[in-house]
């Protein structure tokens, strides 16, 4: 599983799609906003989310997508997302083609695939026809993303700031989609801020297998530019091979690139039971591409093994 970002000088995702035969009717809108409020609607469908080295696919129902500060909306019964749509650029609604089903993406500034949600048989297609109507979706002919909208949410406020204390640990995803996590990895590197222990990647996959033998009930939360995908659930299964490791929990799948995985964290963040820690991985270029976690009121038992597997990790 190669990461395509680190090809500076290859076509955007947009552009591809766009130059293909059969994608360049595609619907693009530029309206980030509209378009996340009505994935509820488009019912059972798969999410995935692209994060540089990891992938994150889930099955199931969109959750309303939340913004920078909103409150963390997480658990297995649906694919939460959280935006900072000032990172995102535009999406594009697709029919099938070439054995795609039908498909809406959100692009980052530079025109690449954040998230994509695909059709299922049980995804309603109406919902998905309606939002070309709905919305100042126009059909396009050139390869150029469309502006970067204007964010109307709480962006730049307290919660988006990395040593926020707020009792859930939502400054710990907001600095991370704020511009990336690389201000928050220069400053776990310098000893700043966050509390943070580098860790060896061997014994971060030794740690997320024996979570798994243990059923460990952990968030999962991959981070694309602008497009956090984050899921709640117990952890059923962890296996690596050559580098490349799968995770899995409940109807959710996440795929992770080690070759491409520059660093590994072990942090210390407020959460509901007091200071939490997270797994937190970053890629070449510095940018937090997947953090494990667990968030909000889980049982006693579980922050007692999440202490225990993560204190060994930090010793």
């Amino acid at each position: 599983m190669p990461d395509p970002t680190d090809d500076p000088i290859r076509p955007s995702d947009l552009e591809t799609l766009l130059a293909t035969p059969g994608f360049g009717e595609s619907a693009v809108s530029s309206d980030i906003g509209a378009i996340a409020a009505r994935l509820p609607s488009l019912a059972e469908v798969v999410g995935v989310t692209v994060a540089g080295p990891v992938i994150m696919n889930a099955v199931g129902v969109h959750g309303i997508p939340t913004p920078l500060g909103g409150p963390l909306a997480v658990g297995p019964e649906r694919i939460s997302l959280r935006l900072n749509p000032s990172r995102l650029s535009s999406t594009l609604q697709t029919d099938p083609a070439a054995q795609v089903p039908p498909t809406l993406r959100l692009f980052d500034a530079s025109g690449d695939t954040a998230h994509a949600t695909y059709l299922t048989e049980n995804s309603d297609r109406l919902a998905f026809e309606s939002l070309s109507l709905s919305t100042s979706m126009a059909a396009v002919h050139h390869s150029e993303p469309t502006p970067v909208p204007t964010f109307s949410g709480p962006e730049y406020i307290p919660a988006a700031l990395p040593d926020r204390h707020d009792g859930d640990q939502v400054g710990l995803f907001d600095s991370v989609l704020l511009d990336g996590g690389t201000s928050r990895l220069q400053s776990l590197a310098e000893g700043r801020g966050s509390r943070g222990t580098r860790v060896d990647p061997r014994r971060i996959i030794a740690a997320l297998e024996h979570a798994a033998l243990l059923g460990m009930t952990v968030t999962l939360a991959a981070a694309a530019p602008g497009c956090m995908q984050m899921r709640q659930d117990r952890l059923d299964g962890a296996r690596e091979h050559r580098g490349q490791m799968v995770l899995a929990s409940g109807a959710s799948r996440v795929m992770i690139n080690f070759t491409h995985v520059e660093q590994c964290w072990v942090t210390w963040s407020e959460g509901a039971w007091g200071p939490t820690a997270a797994l937190e991985f970053y890629d070449r270029r510095g940018r937090c591409c997947l953090v494990v976690t667990h968030v909000g009121a889980v049982s006693r038992a579980t922050v007692e093994a999440w202490d225990h597997l993560t204190g060994d990790l930090a010793s």
